[in-house]
């Protein structure tokens, strides 16, 4: 076979389980997404507020009026603050309710519904000791509060007696849900989150496990509100009949499993879920999402001792639902895998600084939230500005109380830019991309090492890019990498507008990678020059 030109391109996704010499996709990433079927880096990230006091477990995010309203519940605060159109960020609050029974474990829900007899918006809040396993069945509150306030939260105390908090809430406006242990929900009087007891309200024991979560429904007529609720072992649909019992609830799936509070997620009407062992949707039934790209690499790299720090975001643009997780000996979130609705594949990549606790999907504000977890703490340069006991750094980089140093941790904005900004500090984003292997004794039953002798890139592309090849002679044997050839953004001459390689390898992939400051790519249709060479198995 004399010389040939090969498209390089593999199938969308980023294949884990299995081996990488008997998949079609990409086998390897990070920071990277696919579109169009097609690998494109992942945006940047931009440190917008570095104060919160502990790490965050849960996110709560509201827009009016362009600003949106950001409550962040952490194991012993509750704390606010709002996102103007340019990413400013306003001083942080303190909403702790005063009566909060402080434990390192708390975990929180929020939700927001409206109360006119409590003067508009409200922001209900569940807290409960779950940090450290889903099925803990001791301590639940119940707070609430004007959304737009800065007050402290309030306890709610009208409840019904032998309630129980632990699971979480929801609103299903007008009515708000608790939730808890032995299958235990209760509904307000509709229109006050704070009244369980008056006229309209209930509460049964609808299933046998302890309910964990609840999401908002699409009902029919005569049905709404409705809801769905995730038991350890069950899926359950709340509807609303009216009369004595006001809601009727039957079970969707009595076989079920959840592996977290925080991992379901809704996308366009949509529930995604992870359960103990597999990942799970409901569209009207309850299926399994196949994934045949990454579930054993999940499952089997996850620290399942902290599968209550799980949580889903999603990025609407790219069609895409995150699940951050601990990988390995990680007891924070570190990684994720993604599932893109969209292209319907599956891919992952290591968290940034780290790793992130908490996110909040784009909705009014266009792009997601998420939290740090590795704290900052920089003593110079303190200011007097009181916020309450709280003195703020001149460079904005930390705050301490009157007595002591204390770390904050930052909220980060993603898909902004192409790098990572902090402050003054402006730092590459490293992505990179690996193709999966090309073989003449797969594509053409010919015994024969693959020599490569160019490469005619096609990307639409910001910064320099690298391209080196990685190949072995058998699918055992040790990889070998060429050196790295540089992709110029702006080629300046006839040479530089191609990458020329001596290199051959009897199973050989390309790996692209960009690690610039403002580098971004999008990959294109790219040729390869290729003959065969020798015969050799053994390398």
């Amino acid at each position: 076979m004399a010389e040939k030109i090969v498209q390089i391109k593999s199938l969308p996704g980023i294949k884990r389980d299995g081996t990488k010499f008997e998949g079609d996709q990409y086998v390897d990433g990070q920071w990277v997404r696919f579109q169009r079927g097609l690998p494109r880096k992942i945006g940047g990230y931009r440190a917008i507020s570095k104060y919160l006091r502990e790490v965050s477990r849960a996110l709560n995010e509201y827009t009016q009026d362009n600003l949106t309203y950001i409550h962040s519940g952490s194991a012993n605060f509750v704390e606010r603050f709002y996102i103007d159109g340019s990413y400013n960020t306003s001083v942080i609050t303190n909403r702790t309710p005063s009566t909060l029974v402080q434990d390192d474990g708390n975990m929180w829900q929020f939700d927001v519904d409206t109360a006119v007899g409590l003067g508009g918006i409200q922001l209900v809040a569940q807290v409960a000791p779950n940090l450290g396993c889903i099925c803990n069945n001791s301590g639940g509150q119940l707070f609430y509060g004007n959304l737009l306030d800065t007050t402290a939260l309030q306890e709610v105390t009208d409840l019904p007696t032998g309630y129980s908090l632990t699971g979480g809430v929801v609103a299903l406006h007008p009515y708000t849900f608790g939730f808890g242990n032995n299958g235990y929900v209760m509904w307000s009087v509709p229109g006050d989150p704070t009244n369980f007891t008056g006229a309209g309200s209930g509460a049964a024991n609808v299933t046998g496990q302890k309910i964990v979560r609840g999401m908002q429904l699409r009902g029919g007529p005569g049905n709404s509100p409705s809801g769905l609720f995730w038991s350890a072992d069950s899926l359950l649909r709340a509807s609303f009949v009216g009369g004595d019992a006001v809601f009727q609830f039957d079970t969707i799936s009595a076989q079920s499993s959840i592996l977290g509070a925080n991992t379901v997620i809704e996308y366009d009407g949509i529930f995604y879920w992870i359960g103990t062992d597999r990942f799970l949707m409901f569209n009207g039934v309850v299926r399994e999402v196949p994934n045949d790209m990454n579930l054993n690499y999940f499952f089997d790299g996850i620290n399942m001792q902290y599968r209550q720090k799980v949580f889903a975001v999603k990025v609407p643009r790219y069609g895409e639902i995150w699940w951050c997780y601990p990988r390995g000996d990680a007891t924070e979130p570190s990684h994720a895998v993604i599932y893109n609705v969209r292209e319907n594949t599956w891919y992952d990549c290591e968290l940034p600084n780290g790793g992130r606790s908490a996110g909040a999907f784009a909705s009014v504000f266009p792009q997601p939230l998420m939290t740090g977890v590795v704290p900052t703490v920089s003593p110079e340069n303190i200011r007097v500005a009181e916020n309450n006991d709280v003195r703020i750094t001149q460079d904005d980089n930390i705050r301490v109380t009157e007595d002591s140093e204390v770390p904050q941790y930052k909220l980060w904005v993603h898909e902004v830019g192409t790098d990572e900004i902090d402050g003054i500090d402006l730092q590459p984003v490293y992505s990179f991309f690996e193709t999966g292997d090309l073989s003449l004794p797969v594509s053409s039953q010919e015994n024969k090492a693959i020599q490569v002798l160019m490469l005619e890139p096609d990307f639409v592309q910001s910064g320099d890019l690298t391209v080196r090849v990685v190949g072995r002679a058998n699918a055992r044997s040790p990889e070998v990498e060429t050196e790295e050839h540089v992709i110029v953004e702006t080629p300046q001459t006839p040479q530089e507008q191609v990458v020329y390689f001596k290199t051959q390898r009897r199973e050989l992939r390309f790996r692209f990678a960009s690690n610039a400051i403002g580098g971004d790519y999008q990959m294109g249709l790219i040729l390869a020059h290729i003959q065969p060479a020798d015969g050799t198995v053994i390398g």
